[in-house]
């Protein structure tokens, strides 16, 4: 059951609304992004950064493969869920989804090497090791996408976070298990 309140479609602004029109399904909006609506500011922020992300230099493949990682450390089984469904639609094989969860090495050089930064970021405090950013430059990561995959980071960690506060319901098949 969701700890954070549902707020009602007519509380949200005009701009919030139309932000949030993509996410409809069957002309319902989602109760989880109701609830992150709590705080109008971080919903319309959040949904601002996925716009630009959808914009920017990263495929929705590398979306999907960075946003499995980010979710697989922060063990949101939420998005786990939707972030599989999403990443197979994207072309992301259920082998990749799979290694990409384990932390395995990858036969994609450039998406290897995009893994690598993702993981280093998320699990280790200071500076990028600069093998690491020489290993991503080298695989043709330019700058624009190291910074559209801090990003990407960001908006699904806000998500990751925040269903941790609300315990959003996983109401998808649940992500196959990494064991």
């Amino acid at each position: 059951m969701a700890r954070l309140s549902t707020c009602k479609e007519s509380a949200l602004s005009r701009a919030t609304l139309d932000a949030l029109e993509h996410t409809r399904i069957n002309g319902q909006l989602a109760d989880v992004y109701l609830q992150f609506a709590n705080s109008e500011p971080a919903i319309r922020s959040y949904l601002q950064m996925e716009a630009a992300l959808r914009e920017g230099s990263l495929s929705d493949y590398d979306l999907e493969c960075i946003k499995l990682l980010v979710s697989e450390f922060t063990q949101c089984h939420f998005c786990l869920s939707m972030h599989t469904m999403k990443a197979r639609k994207a072309g992301v094989d259920k082998e990749t989804q799979l290694a990409i969860r384990r932390g395995d090495s990858l036969k994609d050089k450039r998406l290897n090497a995009m893994m690598n930064i993702v993981q280093h970021l998320y699990q280790q405090p200071g500076t990028l090791d600069s093998a690491l950013l020489e290993d991503a430059r080298n695989s043709g990561i330019t700058d624009t996408e190291l910074l559209d995959i801090t990003m990407a980071m960001s908006t699904i960690f806000f998500t990751n976070i925040t269903n941790h506060i609300n315990d959003t319901e996983v109401t998808l098949p649940a992500a196959p298990s990494i064991t």
